[in-house]
């Protein structure tokens, strides 16, 4: 089927065509070693009903004779042999459960002609060598073999009905889509791309539930199938369930390793499963495959970094990031990242180049007070606070972190002080940070015999708990 890569929806452009043809078409050198001559019929061309020289078969052909004896053995288990053949299938007649029509056995090569001849209607034959590889064949029933032909019968009008659903949902009639969709898996419950545009209209018109199980039947018969893998996956992560998205991302990327797409949205999968450390290294094989420096990539690769954290992956987005990033606020990303990765000296560095070219930013003075604070420096360290602080007056954090280093250096009064003004910026702030701040400050009057001012805070503390 051709797709259009540009459509929300796959579309059914081929034309329905006769069973020999849509099989002669796609034999390929799989079957060139089974089938001499030409022995493949359409279902109603006069071959007998239950003809031992014509029966109706399904193939699968695998790489490895131990692999076709697994696939037997999951047949025997009780999985449906056109699923096994979907499952495991080299063949190009995989989505269709590896079903052939009727064939000629006396046009089939020797080894497969002596597995045909020997098995009843019903089972399976012996693994027999093929030239791409080792064949299996399920021998239908009559009654098998008449469904099935019966299915393709109506193939035709399920596909015709397929292709004017896509037409209406391109137009955005997406309930009128989903009539015609629904009326084309019943005509031909194997028709792949009638439950996988189903399951994308469903999901358009937010129909979620109905979507995902769409989407599974999609997955059911066609096990292989990249789109059905990577829409599911991301269908999931939207409703939460990040476990299931993440295995359905991971198997997308794995069957298409190469597509940016699938590995972003796998990236994007572990991201929001709590997975960052996955995702550092999913967003780098995404801009692997861009084969350049994508700023959206590298924020998001520096975001999941910092929260991993990985340092040194951190600092590789920021250094690649900056020159995407003009001015100061490349070096602040850089400046962050090595205080991440504990390059104290260098982040210091990078903070104080910040500062030169935005005097007036506050995050700027914030960050080169954090990091000569780490490096000892307590008094320049003030300093950067205080400066962080006329900048921004109404950011209590400023404030907590000055009090904090006042505490460090031994000056409880002036500690004392920069948290109560920091209560008064945190006034109209979360409720949280009021609390924490009351908490701390009675913490402090204690220290300092100031017995009464640490009631009256905790006092307050449990006011704004309570309320």
């Amino acid at each position: 089927m051709i797709r259009d890569e540009c459509a929300w929806i796959r579309r059914a452009w081929h034309a329905a065509r006769p069973v020999v043809g849509r099989v002669a078409a796609g034999m390929g050198c799989w079957l060139a070693g089974v089938l001499l001559g030409t022995a493949v019929f359409a279902a109603g061309t006069g071959a007998p009903t239950g003809s031992a020289k014509n029966p109706a078969i399904r193939m699968l052909v695998v790489r490895t004779e131990a692999e076709a004896r697994d696939a037997i053995a999951s047949h025997s288990a009780g999985l449906a042999f056109g699923q096994v053949v979907r499952e495991r299938s080299i063949g190009p007649e995989r989505e269709r459960g590896g079903y052939l029509g009727r064939v000629d056995v006396g046009s089939l090569s020797p080894p497969a002609r002596a597995a045909v001849t020997a098995t009843r209607p019903g089972r399976l034959t012996s693994v027999f060598p093929t030239e791409g590889g080792f064949g299996v064949m399920q021998i239908l029933t009559d009654g098998e073999a008449q469904e099935e032909e019966e299915r393709l019968r109506r193939e035709p009008e399920a596909l015709a009905i397929l292709k004017q659903g896509t037409d209406l949902g391109t137009q955005g009639d997406l309930e009128g889509a989903v009539k015609l969709f629904r009326r084309s898996v019943e005509l031909d419950p194997a028709l792949v791309d009638a439950h996988f545009n189903l399951a994308v209209a469903l999901a358009r018109l937010g129909r979620m539930d109905e979507a995902v199980a769409g989407m599974r039947e999609v997955l059911r018969l066609q096990p292989k199938d990249v789109d059905a893998h990577a829409r599911l996956g991301t269908w999931l992560s939207g409703q939460g369930r990040h476990g299931e998205a993440v295995a359905h991302l991971e198997r997308a990327a794995a069957l298409e390793v190469n597509s940016q797409d699938t590995w972003l949205k796998l990236a994007q999968g572990y991201e929001a499963a709590g997975r960052p450390q996955a995702a550092v290294g999913a967003y780098r094989r995404v801009l692997g495959l861009v084969g350049r420096d994508d700023a959206a990539l590298l924020e998001a690769l520096l975001r999941v970094a910092t929260a991993a954290p990985d340092g040194p992956a951190a600092v590789d987005a920021a250094r690649r990031l900056r020159p995407l990033r003009p001015g100061h606020e490349g070096f602040l990303t850089v400046a962050d990242a090595l205080m991440l990765n504990g390059e104290v000296e260098a982040a210091a560095r990078e903070y104080r180049m910040a500062a030169s070219l935005a005097p007036k930013s506050a995050r700027a003075h914030a960050g080169l007070a954090a990091a000569l604070a780490a490096l000892e420096q307590t008094e320049s360290a003030a300093e950067q606070l205080l400066a962080s602080i006329q900048l921004d007056p109404a950011n209590p954090i400023h404030y907590q972190r000055l009090s904090a280093l006042y505490e460090r250096m031994g000056r409880l009064d002036l500690a004392i002080v920069a948290l109560r003004d920091g209560a008064t910026a945190a006034a109209t702030g979360p409720q949280g940070i009021q609390i924490e701040i009351a908490d701390r400050l009675a913490a402090l009057y204690d220290r300092a015999d100031m017995h009464q001012d640490a009631t009256r805070e905790r006092a307050r503390a449990q006011s704004l708990r309570s309320r």
